[in-house]
């Protein structure tokens, strides 16, 4: 996609998981800064940390663009699937291109207006990470050694 840099974002109070109990925002925002360190085409914001209540993106979108000359939304074809409910989605469609990473091989079809991207499947998600800590299996090779070694070191999804 030829980006100068992606911004990583954690959400603090995600409008959808306010009923679930997450780790801490600073602690999952150490694990993306950790995740991504020596990359320079990688970044972390804190911008949601900063911010009391539910993190919607749109509010997050229209900062970054008082900050940043181009803006995009990269998101995974779960979050995708559910577009239609997010807080001011359409006015986020008018504010930036919303790319839709695959995360899995099944074709979910898209809302019009989001950019599917033609991107290799890594096939790795969070909910069978905290699953295999809380069943004392192995994480290695699905994350980064610095973030297991966190996650191990703060005792984090037991």
């Amino acid at each position: 996609m030829n980006f100068e840099k992606v911004i990583f974002i954690p959400a603090k109070t995600s409008p959808f998981k306010r009923d679930i109990k997450s780790t801490s925002f600073c602690h999952r925002l150490n694990m993306v800064k950790l995740a991504i360190e020596g990359n320079k085409n990688l970044d972390v914001s804190d911008i949601e940390g900063k911010r009391q209540g539910i993190s919607y993106s749109y509010d997050t979108i229209v900062e970054m663009k008082k900050k940043y000359r181009n803006v995009c939304l990269i998101i995974g074809d779960d979050q995708a699937s559910e577009f239609d409910k997010w807080h001011r989605w359409k006015d986020i469609l008018d504010l930036v291109d919303v790319y839709v990473l695959r995360r899995k091989c099944q074709r979910r079809k898209l809302l019009s207006g989001l950019i599917l991207l033609k991107n290799r499947i890594i096939d790795i998600s969070s909910t069978e990470i905290r699953g295999r800590i809380r069943g004392g299996l192995p994480i290695d090779y699905l994350v980064p050694e610095r973030v297991k070694d966190y996650i191990i070191k703060n005792k984090l999804y037991k």
